[in-house]
């Protein structure tokens, strides 16, 4: 073969890992996957008798299916994008997603935050009764039956929707007509929410759906204990890594948006089957949600349009709270359960923010304060003389890894932690595995390093007489394994987390403005999310991504929205008081603040300051 016809390497992106990797010629998925540092299951070593390495193509020309490749597939009747990696070799770029069973080890999720215990209080109650049975006499409908025996014991009405009525008979009859009836009591009415067992529990389920990840929290309502806690890839993010590609591709036709609502539905659902699984639990004792998200992510689950999201003045459909059927909604759970999702704030600060808020008490407080739920997407919310502003920044997907060169999220094998000490570079990974890409927070501290050595100036731009610089690639070598695979940082990396930095810098200082005080005025900075609960402070304020006051006043606490979305669920008098708040805070619209550009300019310089208006 002459060198002409030597097939070109290809980029292969392998989500939700957000790992990219080049291909080397004639080489399969799975070669690529796990040159890369990828731990794809392969249980047959690339046989293709078994289907450990399944992965879904998205986008990109592949080899077409082995015979065999096929007859495997067709007996899974699943998508039909479905490949096994050992068997498919790529014929032009390609973006494939893994599914969580085709991995050995999951990514490193945030699921748990700092979590203030709250009374129990919810609108449930049961009461145990016996139904009579009919006979020939008493021909009452089974509804009547039940309705009666409820009458007759409580002396209140009760009701129940279409989805309700249709369970009583199977229930009634499968628990010999002796049954708890658990009722929802609004009001001015009792709605019949599930029939159990007289020794059952019921629970609920509290889920923060991130643009990346899923956290899941399931709550016993009787004891208010947590019985279980998971996290999981958010599945939308075969079909775009940030919001806007989800908005886009939702807009682009109406079988994309369904499909989107579809991909989460699923999940959940699939977590529910294995949680009911584990803990011996029928779907009809799950009788109440909550789920909080970005106002995109809102949309999304609920079926809302999003193009308004996607246009200027990026309003959303409703920023009300919302309680619908789950059973209606394809959430298979007790018939008569409902979903609530707090208010949104405003287009692109979601009801995630509203249950931050809500778990970190700031709107309580008479000190300043500053929340900080750091993603692709940033919420800032800033107190001060009892007074809350809040604002949305475009921080972007840097952090996860995305846009970065060899950036990857916080999956094993990711460093995690840089040190440069007399031109000598010291890496750290996550699970102490060999180097594959690097995470946000080693990427945030390799920027910082880089400024503290001078490899970079205050603008970003690599110092050419550094040792460390590699003058003819322009850029840094973190490491080289013994296969020859390199991770680097070059000056595009640099400009993507100058991008991102940026935005959350300008963010604080816009709020500090409208609020009349300077950055090192605020009391306490409260940083959350995923990413804000890993990242090294003293980088973070090395480069100016956050100003340069005592450390003390930082707290990192991990998945506030999460935090929150658990006391919506065990306490209903949160929900009251979170519907209250979100009305009382004003949303700032950072483009439309006359400062803006300055600001934004001046957050881009790679250095720390505590009061970066001053400069302005």
């Amino acid at each position: 073969m002459t060198k002409n016809h030597i097939p070109s390497p290809f980029i292969i992106d392998f989500e939700p890992i957000g790992k990219r990797a080049q291909s080397l010629p004639g080489e399969t998925l799975a070669d690529t996957a796990l040159r890369a540092g990828i731990d794809l299951i392969t249980s047959c070593n690339g046989l293709g008798v078994c289907t450990s390495c399944k992965v879904e193509v998205i986008e990109g020309e592949l080899s077409p299916p082995t015979d065999n490749e096929r007859i495997k597939l067709s007996k899974m009747k699943t998508s039909a994008n479905l490949r096994l990696a050992c068997q498919t070799t790529p014929r032009s770029n390609v973006r494939v997603f893994i599914p969580p069973g085709s991995l050995t080890q999951g990514q490193q999720l945030q699921v748990d935050g700092h979590y203030h215990p709250i009374e129990l209080n919810t609108p449930f109650k049961t009461r145990s009764i016996e139904i009579d049975q009919p006979t020939l006499q008493d021909l009452r409908g089974d509804w009547e039956r039940v309705y009666d025996a409820y009458f007759n014991f409580t002396g209140i009405s009760l009701h129940a929707t279409l989805t309700t009525h249709a369970e009583i008979p199977a229930q009634i009859r499968a628990l010999d007509w002796k049954v708890k009836l658990l009722v929802h009591e609004f009001d001015f009415h009792h709605e019949l929410v599930s029939i159990l067992p007289v020794d059952a529990d019921h629970y609920g389920l509290a889920l923060d759906i991130g643009s990346t990840k899923i956290a899941a929290f399931l709550i016993n309502l009787v004891s208010g204990e947590m019985v279980d806690q998971a996290g999981f890839m958010n599945p939308q993010i075969a079909l775009g890594e940030d919001i806007i590609n989800r908005i886009n591709h939702a807009m682009h036709t109406p079988e994309n948006a369904v499909r989107l609502r579809a991909m989460l539905i699923d999940r959940i659902n699939q977590y529910l089957k294995e949680a009911f699984k584990k803990l011996k639990l029928d779907p009809s004792q799950l009788v109440d949600m909550v789920v909080v998200g970005n106002t995109a992510i809102h949309h999304l689950f609920c079926g809302l349009p999003t193009k308004s999201l996607g246009e200027a003045p990026y309003v959303p459909v409703i920023l009300h709270n919302l309680a619908f059927s789950a059973v209606q909604h394809g959430i298979h759970i007790a018939p008569g359960a409902r979903i609530y999702l707090p208010p949104n704030i405003a287009g692109y600060v979601g009801a995630d923010h509203t249950s931050a808020i809500l778990a970190t008490r700031i709107q309580e407080s008479d000190r300043s304060m500053c929340l900080i739920d750091i993603g692709t997407n940033t919420e800032i919310s800033l107190i001060h003389n009892q007074r809350i502003h809040s604002c949305s920044c475009a921080s972007g997907p840097a952090f996860e890894g995305a846009h970065i060169q060899d950036g990857m999220r916080a999956a094993p094998g990711a460093i995690d932690l840089v040190r440069i000490e007399n031109d000598r570079i010291e890496l750290s990974t996550i699970g102490q595995k060999p180097p594959s890409g690097i995470c946000g927070s080693g990427i945030l501290s390799v920027m910082s390093e880089m400024r503290r050595n001078q490899i970079i100036d205050r603008r970003g731009v690599f110092n050419p007489k550094h040792v460390l610089v590699d003058n003819e690639q322009k850029n840094l070598l973190l490491h080289k394994s013994s296969t020859g695979q390199e991770i680097r940082i070059n000056r595009k990396d640099v400009n993507e987390v100058q991008l991102a930095k940026g935005a959350i810098r300008s963010g604080i200082e816009i709020l500090c403005q409208k609020a009349g005080i300077q950055p090192d005025q605020i009391d306490h900075f409260l940083i959350a999310g995923a990413f804000g609960n890993y990242l090294d402070l003293g980088s973070a304020i090395e480069i100016g991504m956050f100003p340069d006051v005592p450390l003390e006043r930082y707290a990192q606490i991990g998945n506030a929205a999460g935090a929150g979305a658990r006391m919506l669920l065990v306490n209903h008098s949160q929900r009251t008081l979170a519907e209250k708040t979100s009305q009382e805070i004003d949303y700032v619209e950072l483009t439309a603040e006359e400062s803006f550009n300055d600001v934004y300019v001046s957050s881009l310089f790679m250095e720390k300051n505590a009061n970066l208006s001053q400069l302005l």
